[in-house]
C-alpha cells in the first residue's frame, strides 16, 4: 500500500516544535527520542490511516488520533491522497474539537 503524502498545518508544526522545544530544555536526548517517535508514528499512520484511533471526546468526528507514548496526542484527517495532521498536544491538556480545523 502507498502512503499518504504527509501534510502538518502551521498549528500542529508550531504546536509540535513548541512540545519538542519544552522538552529539549531539560532533556535534548528525550526531545530527540520522542521526535523520533513521532516521526515513525506518522509514517505509519501516512501507510495505514484506520490505525489510529477515533477521538474519545468526538468519536462522531472523522478525524483519528494518534498517541505517542508518553505525552503527546496527535491529530489527523484523511482529505484524498493526503493525511493532514492538525493538531498536536500534550496528553494531559483539555481537548478542544476547535483545534481539528484545516
Amino acid at each position: 500500500m502507498a502512503a499518504l503524502k504527509l501534510r502538518l498545518t502551521q498549528t500542529a508544526s508550531r504546536r509540535l516544535d513548541e512540545l519538542l522545544g519544552f522538552i529539549a530544555q531539560d532533556n535534548p536526548e528525550a526531545a530527540d527520542k520522542l521526535s523520533g517517535a513521532i516521526t515513525a508514528a506518522l509514517e505509519r499512520v501516512a501507510v495505514f490511516p484506520a490505525s489510529g484511533r477515533r477521538i474519545p471526546e468526538a468519536p462522531e468526528r472523522p478525524e483519528r488520533e494518534v498517541v505517542v507514548p508518553p505525552c503527546v496526542r496527535i491529530f489527523y484527517r484523511v482529505d484524498g491522497k493526503t493525511l493532514w495532521v492538525l493538531f498536536a498536544m500534550r496528553a494531559e491538556q483539555e481537548f478542544h474539537v476547535e483545534g481539528l480545523e484545516l
